[in-house]
C-alpha cells in the first residue's frame, strides 16, 4: 500500500468515526475555561479549542483544522488531519495522540498516556512525558528540557512503493530521556539522532547515525 493511499484511508476512517459522533461541520467547537465536555468533540473543516482548566471525557478530533489544548486541561484522545495539535502545560492526554500532515507539540509538564504518533508532521516535546512510543513517518522529532518517552521512538516502514529518501532528525537534548530504543525500521529514511546537552537513549539505537554534541 503506497503513501498516498494510505493517508487517504486514515482521513476516510476518520470521517466515519466523526459521522458516528457529535459533529459539526464548517464551524469551530470551543470550551470555555474551567468548562466539562461529556463524550468527543469533532468537527470538519473547523478547529476545536479547550481551554484552561477543562476535562473532556472523549476524543478530540477535527479534519482540516487545528487542536488546542489549554493549560491544566485532561482529554481523553487527540486527532487531527490536515491540522495541528498543540498541547499546553499541565496537561494529562489519557490516550494517543495523532496527526496527518501536522504538527504536534506538547508543553511542560504535559503527560501523554498513549501514543503519540504523526504522518508528514513534526513532534515536539518540552519537559513532557510520552508513557508510551512516539512513531512517525516523515516528522522530525524534538525532546527538551528534561522530556521522557517511555517507550520506543519508531520511525515507520510504511512506505509503500516510493522511491524517495527522507532524512529525519531526532534531537534529544536537555537531559531528555528516551527509556526504550529508537528503531528506524526503513533503509529508504536517513534518520539522525542528536544527543545534546545529557540528551541520552537507554535502548538501543538501531539503523540512524548518532551525533554527540556538548552544547
Amino acid at each position: 500500500m503506497n503513501q498516498s493511499r494510505r493517508v487517504s484511508i486514515l482521513v476516510a476512517l476518520v470521517a466515519v468515526t466523526l459521522v458516528a459522533c457529535s459533529t459539526t461541520v464548517n464551524a469551530p467547537i470551543e470550551v470555555a475555561d474551567g468548562e466539562t465536555r461529556q463524550g468527543n468533540l469533532s468537527t470538519v473543516n473547523g478547529s476545536v479549542t479547550v481551554g484552561e482548566d477543562c476535562t473532556v471525557s472523549g476524543k478530540c478530533q477535527s479534519v482540516n483544522g487545528d487542536l488546542e489544548v489549554g493549560d491544566r486541561s485532561r482529554v481523553g484522545a487527540l486527532s487531527a488531519v490536515n491540522g495541528s495539535i498543540r498541547i499546553g502545560e499541565e496537561v494529562v492526554v489519557d490516550n494517543d495522540v495523532e496527526s496527518v500532515n501536522g504538527p504536534i507539540s506538547v508543553g511542560a509538564a504535559s503527560k501523554v498516556a498513549g501514543e503519540i504518533k504523526t504522518i508528514n508532521g513534526p513532534i515536539e516535546l518540552t519537559q513532557a512525558v510520552v508513557e508510551r512510543t512516539v512513531r512517525t513517518l516523515f516528522g522530525d522529532i524534538e525532546l527538551r528540557d528534561k522530556s521522557v518517552v517511555k517507550g520506543d521512538i519508531v520511525v515507520d516502514s510504511k512506505l509503500g512503493t516510493s522511491s524517495r529518501t527522507k532524512t529525519v532528525k531526532i534531537e534529544i537534548s536537555g537531559e531528555s530521556v528516551v527509556e526504550g530504543s529508537v528503531i528506524v525500521e526503513s533503509k529508504k529514511i536517513e534518520v539522525q539522532v542528536i544527543l545534546r546537552d545529557g540528551g541520552k537513549v537507554l535502548g538501543t539505537i538501531e539503523n540512524a547515525e548518532v551525533i554527540e554534541e556538548d552544547s
